[in-house]
Formats: structure tokens, C-alpha cells, sequence
């Protein structure tokens, strides 16, 4: 199932516009402030240094793993690859801008649905309408349609799919394809007038809008492990 995007507010202009952070990050961040995991839980593409754990409510352990040593993952491993993780373990798993840069992303996925026990959820951020960066490589963008139809060949039970948009009105989709080509103050002053004129612009329609869902910067995904026994 796609969900509307979340409505353009002045509340979130001022949390979004304030962030020290590209847009997309601060979307992203917004959404995974207070999030919940439970039991022991697998960061896909983490490790001990990360700018994100913080806003995670996180009761229980995290595990990671990751191709660069430099990240101090618990396992050091290729994502293009079985992993060396027994199946059926963890609780949860979550990914942060990982799998864009995964060349075989297919294959990550099914590894990720391996790992998850039965009926378990992996949590999911992904950019879309955002600029190509290394990491080394930037491989995906995919629909949200498409991620539906990867997911559940995956392994993953497609009614307990939710793809959130990650948008702020599609003014927002312009600017953040721009907004690495001006400087930290004039960025920082822009971000902040045309987050405004999108709240005001959705304020004065007469029939008032979720952000549009067909301009997204990215997108929030979760889905569960088919249960045992489930076709």
C-alpha cells in the first residue's frame, strides 16, 4: 500500500527548515525520530559511527553490517552476497540509504527477508527524486511500485507493505535537486522560503492536499516476513 505523504505544517517547516542537514536527510530524520524497535535488531549498512541511532527508540540490540571497516560493523560484508548471518534471527532490521548503492539490491532484499524471523519487520529509507552520489556507486531509484513488487518476491508478505513518501510538496522536489549548488548561507536561507511558500500555498487551496505523492524525495518503507506456513 502507498500512504499519503505527510502534510506541509508550519510545525514541520520549522523542524525541517532549521536542520543542519539536506532536505532529504531532514525528512528522513523527522520520520525515524522516536521510532520504535523491539528485541535484537540489524542495522543494513550501519555501524558504531552513524548520525541516526540517536533518534531511534531502541529496547534491545543492534547489530550491523556493512562493506567499509572504517564503519566498525559487527559483520563485514558484501550486500551484493549471502551474508554470514544465521537465518531467522533478528526481531527487526532497518536500512538507511543503503540500498540504492547495492549493485544486486534483489539479492540484498531476500538476504534481509532471510535474516528476519517469521513475521518480523525491516524498515526501510530510500531516496528517489535526490541526486546520484557515490559510496562508491549509486546504482537504483526505483518506483514505489516497483519496491512493492521486489518486496514480495522477496519474501515479504505484500499486504503488510506501507510505502510512505518522503515529500514536502513538489516545490520541495525542485529545490532539493538544487540546493547542493548554492552555498551553506544562501542554502540555508532558501530552504527556508520555499518550505514557507509551500505551507502557505497549501493553506489557501481550497480544498487543502497531502504533499503530492507523485514528486517524493525519497521513501519510508516497511514490510513483514511472511509468516511460517504462508504461501
Amino acid at each position: 500500500m502507498i500512504l499519503p505523504a505527510r502534510r506541509p505544517t508550519l510545525a514541520r517547516w520549522r523542524r525541517l527548515a532549521g536542520a543542519p542537514f539536506s532536505l532529504l536527510r531532514s525528512l528522513e530524520y523527522e520520520r525515524l525520530a522516536g521510532f520504535p524497535l523491539h528485541g535484537l535488531v540489524l542495522d543494513v549498512g550501519g555501524g558504531t559511527r552513524n548520525s541516526y541511532l540517536h533518534l531511534l527508540r531502541l529496547d534491545g540490540q543492534l547489530e550491523t553490517v556493512n562493506i567499509d571497516p572504517a564503519m566498525q560493523p559487527t559483520y563485514l560484508a558484501d550486500l551484493n552476497q549471502p551474508l554470514p548471518i544465521p537465518s531467522n534471527r533478528y526481531d527487526a532490521v532497518i536500512s538507511l540509504n543503503t540500498l540504492e548503492h547495492i549493485e544486486q539490491d534483489r539479492v540484498a532484499l531476500a538476504e534481509i527477508g532471510r535474516v528476519l524471523k517469521p513475521g518480523a519487520s525491516a524498515h526501510l529509507i530510500v531516496p528517489f527524486l535526490y541526486r546520484v552520489h557515490g559510496s562508491p556507486n549509486d546504482y537504483h531509484r526505483h518506483t514505489a511500485s516497483a519496491w512493492i513488487a521486489m518486496l514480495s518476491a522477496a519474501g515479504f508478505a505484500r499486504e503488510t507493505i506501507r510505502i510512505e513518501p518522503l515529500a514536502f510538496g513538489r516545490l520541495s522536489a525542485g529545490f532539493a535537486l538544487m540546493e547542493f549548488f548554492f552555498p551553506g548561507p544562501l542554502r540555508w536561507l532558501l530552504k527556508h522560503a520555499v518550505l514557507l511558500l509551500i505551507v502557505l500555498r497549501d493553506a489557501v487551496r481550497a480544498s487543502p492536499a497531502e504533499a503530492e505523492m507523485d514528486m517524493p524525495l525519497g521513501y519510508f518503507i516497511t514490510a513483514s516476513k511472511k509468516a511460517e506456513g504462508a504461501a
